[in-house]
Parts: C-alpha cells; structure tokens; sequence
C-alpha cells in the first residue's frame, strides 16, 4: 500500500499452523556493512507523503543496528550483509511497522520505503475490512505496481486486474483482502477479486511465520515478495519493494 491512499476503515482475522520454531532460522547477518537509504512516510487518512519524523528504523534481525527517521522522512544507516533482512520501524501513536524481508547483497539497499499507519488509521483500517487483529498474529500489506511506479509509490499507480496469491496458503477469511479505488477514496473491499488501479491488498492475522507472495495477471510479471511474519506487526511491503512489474 502507498502512503497515497486515502481510507477511513481495518484490518484482519484468521489463523492457520506452523512449525513448532518458525523463527529458528531467523538470524542476523554477519557479512561487510553495506549502506541502506530509504524514506518513511504516514499512511492514513488524509496523510499522503507526511514523513514518520524521529521513527527508529532498526534491523529485526540484529536490533542493535539502528536509525532515526531525519526531519524530510529520510534515513540512512550502515547494516550487515549475507542473507535476508527485515526492517522495522517503530514511532509512538504508530502501529509498530515491518518491511518485506530483503536479501542485502553487496550493494546495500539504495531506497527502501516505509508506510506507516497510526494506531487510529490502523484501527480504522480494520474496521473497514471486518477484522479484529490478532496480536500473536501479524497482519500483512503490499502494493502490485505497475512498471514504472515512482520510487516509494504514488496515488493510482497499481496495477490493476492483479490476483495476489501467499504461500503457504491461508484460510480464505485471511485474504485477499483488495482496495476499492472510487473517485480518489480508497479502502478494502472483501467483495474484489482482484487489484484495482490502487494495486492495494491486505492478509489478515497471518500466523507467525515465513511467507511469499505474488502476483499473476496476463501479459504481466511481478516480482515476488518475501515476508517474515512476526507476532502483533504490520508488515507493509511498500514500493518500491512491493509486488512490482518487471
């Protein structure tokens, strides 16, 4: 989802098994620091592009490793490298945040974008989508963009008629949950069975876990995208690592 979109709704209920220790294998990284930029916006109504100032970015695997959210919604820091990583972000009067789980190469991470909800937008979001969120269960959020999004997203540019799929599956009351798109006021709609021009779609109270999801549509290819589900988070998969189009 993009900090774009104008809702006044919830967010999600279900549950399915795990592995006894799904988190096992969830450990920090110990290659070369490597430089990781990215900018954290407010998703919420009436929010679009207001910057989470003086928000802790920090990486979940290793929560040592932080930084702070500067005055324009930019950050920066210097985090390890070798394998998959999850960012969280975490603000009082926010819901506390998660990114997708990215593999940080030697390169480092040039823009790595945040949206994120206040607790009342969050608990509005819920509403809406006729959700109770379960705090030993996460809640997950992403946005299917079109080829050529701006970096970090921007209003209507998802690319609609997409069907989004997780791995492994969850019971239907989980999701896919769409945004409806209706004269620029957008919000989860249980009735859509595919994205609309928002490209916005929510899983609901997804069991602790590690996840994969992706996006079909004709004539179209998306990236896919990795989710370390963690209990009571909003994991927000926000562009511009979301579902993109290739």
């Amino acid at each position: 989802m993009r900090s774009s979109v104008v809702v006044t709704g919830v967010l999600l209920a279900a549950g399915c098994g795990g592995s006894d220790d799904p988190t096992a294998e969830w450990v920090a990284n110990t290659g070369p620091l490597v430089h990781v930029t990215g900018m954290a916006f407010v998703f919420g109504p009436n929010d679009a592009m207001l910057t989470v100032q003086d928000a802790t970015v920090a990486v979940a695997e290793s929560a040592a490793v932080t930084t702070k959210v500067e005055s324009d919604g930019s950050f920066a820091f210097d985090v390890p490298s070798g394998g998959p990583t999850t960012f969280s972000i975490a603000k009082d009067g926010f819901h506390a945040g998660q990114s997708a789980t990215i593999d940080v190469g030697s390169g480092g991470i040039a823009m790595l974008g945040f949206q994120t909800p206040t607790n009342a937008a969050f608990d509005s979001l819920g509403v809406i989508a006729r959700v109770t969120p379960d705090p030993a269960a996460c809640q997950i959020a992403t946005t299917v963009s079109r080829s050529g999004t701006a970096p970090y997203g921007g209003d209507g540019l998802g690319a609609e008629g997409a069907v989004v799929t997780i791995e492994p599956p969850l019971p239907a009351t989980s999701g896919p949950i769409y945004f409806a798109y209706d004269n620029g006021t957008i919000f989860p709609d249980r009735s859509l069975a595919a994205t609309t021009m928002d490209g916005g779609v929510i899983f609901a109270n997804v069991p602790v876990g590690d996840y994969t999801l992706t996006a079909t549509k004709a004539d179209a290819q998306f990236s896919p995208v990795n989710i370390r589900c963690r209990p009571g988070v909003l994991v927000n998969a926000a562009p511009p690592n979301g579902l993109q189009q290739l």
